[in-house]
């Protein structure tokens, strides 16, 4: 029985019956409307409004991916929403990958490198294109023509100017006038509350204007390279969803395939591996790429670094799965990549953390676009720019970057290729050139959708009948 002063008849009413009659009456309310007022309120004015992070997400997608993929976008939403699809990575590691490789053709599935290799002989008798292993006798420097970059001494010049020049006058005093005294009002044309500015700042930050680009970037073409012989994965063909089953240790001691997005072997394929290469996995963690290029078979010396220990932990996990002990040719350390400066690798792959779309409209846990992460998220652009920089200094002159992200975003993809190509020209003596890999689509346009109006790299659309990605590619050759 509830004391008395704590009796409700309804909701909200209070019975105070008891507390002026005699106590040995009976009270006329009923116990059914007796309710405790303590330990029972109803914070509706706190929660009532909140989202789900995923809905942010979306939102997010909504007014910023919708205007640059227009007819498309429909399509990808609702491919984003659905369960992604997968390959196997075969690992050639496993002493019974025969077996293996059998057992998954055996699923109805196919090695989609086989059919990436004919649709490229289809493609170079088409281009009448010749498949050249042997580098042109001239430097590529004489091929292309970099304007002039500004020395430190003409800066220096242009800095020491005339108090007498009539431009720093006019930029000193744009708007007072001769007759205007500092004690005239000049009324604002507009005030930005806070929430505006947070909105025109992520506008901003979200969305890539090639018309305001002022630094040149080259894009030249190059040989179509040789798809790597020993890479193999197998994929259930177009329109079928059917999922592969989880790989076990029947077949022999390693797990005998890795299951990943299809998508994320395209920044090995266009890492164009040889042997003798010197390779840094810049954002190495959790480690499919890093497989990826393992089972290439030609990766004598693979530098693997992450600044998180968790992330390299599951890369070591991946490795004692696959590999068994981890070959003396790969090194795993933990250091920041963005402070990476010496040339000592002739190949470097930069998989950036990204907006990662598929996680953020599915999973609430650890979402990039709840409230507390959103100064990350705006970060976002500017680390993946001096991660990408990082790894350009870190690559020797001739060699090649690729840089790859798991986004639509335009701002994290062409427009960090073009922010890092703009920060090179104005602060260091590096010339780059962007390699157009467009040669990718007709090759593997029978397992991926491409997006044709990129400006430096390619991109993957997620569609239901071909649900990989998103991921997009570009591939950069530092020159000197």
């Amino acid at each position: 029985m509830f004391p008395l002063y704590m009796r409700f008849i309804s909701t909200g009413t209070v019975c105070t019956y008891a507390r002026y009659s005699c106590l040995c009456l009976p009270c006329p309310c009923k116990q059914v409307d007796y309710i405790q007022r303590r330990g029972y309120k109803k914070k509706w004015a706190k929660n009532e409004g909140s989202k789900p992070h995923t809905v942010h997400a979306l939102n997010h997608m909504e007014a910023f991916y919708k205007p640059v993929f227009k007819e498309r976008w429909p399509s990808i939403r609702i491919s984003l929403l659905t369960t992604s699809k997968y390959c196997a990575l075969l690992n050639n590691y496993n002493s019974e990958n025969e077996k293996v490789e059998k057992y998954l053709t055996d699923l109805g599935t196919y090695n989609a490198m086989e059919k990436a290799k004919l649709a490229r002989a289809k493609y170079l008798e088409k281009e009448n294109q010749q498949i050249v292993t042997e580098q042109s006798s001239l430097p590529i420097e004489s091929l292309i023509d970099f304007p002039k970059r500004p020395s430190h001494s003409e800066v220096d010049e242009n800095d020491d100017v005339n108090d007498d020049d009539e431009d720093v006058k006019e930029d000193i005093q744009p708007v007072v006038g001769k007759n205007t005294s500092l004690y005239d009002f000049i009324p604002t044309k507009r005030v930005y509350t806070d929430k505006e500015l947070l909105q025109q700042h992520i506008a901003r930050v979200a969305t890539f204007d090639d018309s305001l680009l002022e630094v040149p970037v080259k894009v030249i073409q190059e040989q179509v390279p040789e798809l790597p012989e020993d890479l193999k994965f197998f994929v259930y063909p177009k329109g079928d969803i059917s999922k592969f089953p989880n790989p076990k240790m029947k077949h022999g001691n390693l797990l005998g395939y890795y299951m990943m997005d299809a998508a994320s072997l395209l920044p090995v394929i266009a890492l164009d591996l040889q042997e003798n290469d010197s390779v840094l996995d810049l954002c190495a963690a959790p480690g499919g790429k890093t497989l990826a290029m393992l089972q290439t078979l030609k990766t004598e010396n693979l530098t693997c670094i992450d600044e998180s220990w968790s992330r390299l932990s599951r890369l070591k996990d991946i490795s004692k799965w696959y590999i068994g002990e981890t070959p003396s040719s790969m090194s795993v350390s933990k250091r920041d990549g963005k402070l990476l400066e010496d040339p000592f690798y002739n190949k470097v792959l930069v998989d950036v953390p990204c907006n990662t779309d598929r996680h953020v409209l599915i999973s609430e846990d650890n979402n990039l676009f709840k409230p507390g992460r959103m100064e990350e998220r705006l970060e976002l652009p500017k680390e993946q720019m001096e991660l990408l920089v990082a790894g350009i200094k870190s690559c020797k002159p001739g060699g090649t970057v690729v840089y790859s992200t798991c986004t639509l975003s335009p701002a994290q993809n062409d427009g960090v290729i073009h922010a890092a190509m703009d920060h090179l020209w104005k602060e260091t003596d590096i010339d780059t050139v962007v390699i157009d890999i467009s040669y990718l689509r007709p090759i593997f346009k029978d397992i991926f959708t491409f997006f044709p109006k990129t400006k430096y790299g390619q991109l993957v659309l997620p569609t239901l009948s071909s649900n990989f990605g998103p991921m997009y590619i570009c591939k950069i050759k530092r020159i000197r």
